[in-house]
């Protein structure tokens, strides 16, 4: 019975684990069915990574920045952004932004921001927009990767979205707390300057663009006592916030005409992950996981433009080695695969 229940084991591992891979420089040309994923790393440890998986051969590169760049990361990576042919990975306590080639992963540009420690970044045009802590907003030419202009925003500025010719920053306040912001800067992209200020719910974090590309959801923490995390949608027509939804949220993954969102309670260690229609903008599902499938902290959520199948990333107690979860639609995980410490952010090549 227990060599039975040791072969289960042993099969159950083959085909869940990721296969490990190392690359080469001169191996490096990733697969385009495949993602990258940032993991962040534990604050000053200088151990940020970003992993490659190939979804034809299910490998594994757990830290492709290292094996091609032949030097680390850096100290917490806090955005993963692709655009173009190019790969943005924003460096938040090492205060840089890491430009790669998006099939080799090879550091073409590092675009030094001393002192602001950056947080999110966006794109129009030939623009990157990167907000940072320290109040600002910066726009780098993508062409020379130099910084051109910055503008004043709000406290601790966090998440960022483009619309309507406008660009939309969550000032979080985080560094003020418990007084945090309440306030999404809205500055005009021709003028880089701010024009309005939209009152929002406490400590604004992350923005996302809804379908119909007028108008922008807004996630806000709230305060962690009594002021609950918020889905709030913003229209780009008046700059004015014009829905603010009951239920709780820390992040989502918009996709067609659904978000698939997550609500992770850090005092209770409780979670849900729920589907909701951005068309009736109601609640469709309240429990998207439909198997057995059991999560210890969720930490990052993407949708694969391919197939609509759903990735979560598990940071478990963020000191370890976290995973990545695949589900299909119906909620059935595929398979799951080992990152890095704290997977954050994922980046689909096709």
């Amino acid at each position: 019975m227990k060599k039975s229940l040791f072969l289960l084991v042993l099969l159950a591992v083959f085909f869940t684990a990721c296969k490990k891979k190392t690359v080469t420089p001169d191996d490096a040309i990733i697969d385009l069915n495949g993602l990258y994923i940032l993991n962040e790393g534990v604050w000053e440890h200088n151990n940020s990574s970003i992993s490659y998986y190939n979804l034809n051969d299910n490998s594994c590169t757990a830290d492709i920045f290292t094996s091609v760049n032949n030097r680390g990361l850096g100290d917490t990576g806090n955005d993963l952004q692709r655009y173009g042919s190019r790969l943005y990975c924003v460096v938040n306590t090492s205060e840089n932004v890491q430009v790669m080639d998006l099939y080799t992963a090879k550091v073409v540009g590092t675009v030094p921001l001393i002192g602001k420690s950056p947080r999110r970044i966006c794109f129009d045009g030939p623009k990157a927009y990167v907000s940072c802590f320290d109040g600002t907003v910066v726009r780098i030419d993508t062409a020379s990767l130099v910084v051109e202009a910055t503008v004043a925003v709000g406290p601790n500025p966090e998440g960022v979205c483009i619309a309507n010719g406008k660009l939309y920053v969550a000032n979080t306040g985080g560094y003020n707390a418990p007084n945090y912001g309440t306030t999404v800067s809205v500055i005009d992209l021709a003028a880089f300057s701010v024009v309005k200020n939209i009152s929002v719910i406490d400590n604004p974090n992350r923005l996302f663009l809804a379908p119909n590309q007028q108008d922008i959801y807004l996630i806000s923490n709230g305060n962690y006592y009594d002021i609950s995390p918020r889905l709030q949608k913003i229209s780009t027509a008046t700059d004015e916030v014009v829905r603010s939804f009951d239920f709780d949220i820390t992040n989502m993954a918009v996709f067609g005409s659904k978000a698939y969102l997550y609500s992770y309670n850090y005092s209770t260690e409780a979670y849900t992950v729920q589907v909701m229609d951005l068309s009736s903008e109601t609640i469709v599902n309240d429990h998207f996981i439909s198997d057995n499938t059991i999560l210890d902290t969720p930490y990052g959520i993407a949708v694969n433009p391919r197939n609509g199948d759903v990735y979560v990333t598990d940071a478990h107690n963020f000191t370890v080695n976290g995973d990545v979860y695949c589900f299909g639609q119906d909620g059935k995980k595929k398979f799951s695969f080992e990152v890095g410490i704290n997977p954050s952010a994922m980046v689909f090549l096709n």
